[in-house]
């Protein structure tokens, strides 16, 4: 068992060590700037050490680094304005589900009752006839499409 451990690790750290790699830099007729593994045809040929090249953004100009910025702050307000929109369409989906459960509910109401009454002045009920509460399940049918998608 703990010959096997030995091994591992020490395949491990064999295939671990780092491999050395040439890079071919060169430039065509159109001016176009080629990296590659295998050498080139043509003569114009500089070989590159990756490890020394540096990649620092010390060349890059102000003015890039303002578009660069300008772009930032597009791409940053465009974010903000698309979760706004996502956070309207969320409130006003609720509020539709909200209008929706109450209609459902009171057309359950109504088609559970056998009359309509409205108040008078003095509190006492006034039966509706039979096609007023006809007319209140159809509008509470309607708002139950309109709202219930």
């Amino acid at each position: 068992m703990k010959k096997i451990k030995i091994f591992h690790i020490f395949i491990v750290l064999v295939f671990s060590l780092p491999c050395q790699a040439e890079i071919y830099k060169w430039t065509d007729s159109s001016g176009t700037v080629h990296y590659d593994d295998k050498p080139p045809l043509q003569n114009k040929k500089q070989l590159m050490n990756i490890r020394e090249e540096n990649n620092s953004v010390q060349g890059v100009s102000g003015d890039r680094l303002k578009k660069q910025k300008k772009l930032l702050e597009a791409m940053d307000e465009d974010r903000k304005l698309k979760k706004d929109e996502a956070a309207k369409k969320k409130k006003k989906k609720a509020q539709l589900m909200k209008q929706c459960n109450n209609a459902r509910d009171s057309l359950k109401s109504y088609l559970r009752s056998s009359y309509v009454y409205n108040l008078d002045k003095d509190g006492n009920r006034v039966v509706l006839p039979s096609s007023a509460r006809d007319n209140v399940i159809a509008s509470l049918k309607k708002r139950i499409e309109t709202s219930c998608k």
